[in-house]
């Protein structure tokens, strides 16, 4: 892994993706962390989100260590999520998944038919 000198990632000239307006450099840092921070409420960093993160912050035209820092600046401040409590999303998910229970009337009915089914069945087996 090749690492990049801070002197060297700004000579290189790249297009921001952002297009043509550029930020100062406080600016950009203010936008990175509360993009990090964003990130950060969706769950653990993992690696491949990290290295998408940092790559994000090259357009921003930040250093790969400004970058770093804040990343793992952000991740010391969020607390930890409980496994316990499964977030907002997942109990809706499983409130939709549960089967919807029947009216009393259905349940019957249905009953009902099973029986009257079960007795012609047997009626012609026997008889």
């Amino acid at each position: 892994m090749k690492l990049v000198d801070s002197d060297d990632y700004r000579r290189k000239t790249e297009t921001p993706v952002l297009g043509k307006s550029t930020f100062t450099q406080a600016e950009a840092l203010e936008l990175f962390e509360e993009m990090v921070r964003a990130e950060a409420a969706n769950g653990r960093l993992g690696k491949s989100r990290r290295k998408r993160l940092i790559q994000y912050a090259a357009a921003l035209q930040l250093t790969p260590l400004q970058a770093s820092r804040i990343v793992t600046k952000v991740t010391r401040e969020t607390p930890e999520v409980s496994l316990s409590d499964p977030p907002l999303l997942y109990k809706v998910v499983e409130q939709a998944a549960r089967p919807h229970k029947y009216p009393l009337w259905i349940r019957l009915s249905l009953i009902l038919a099973v029986a009257v089914a079960c007795g012609h069945v047997a009626r012609h087996l026997f008889l």
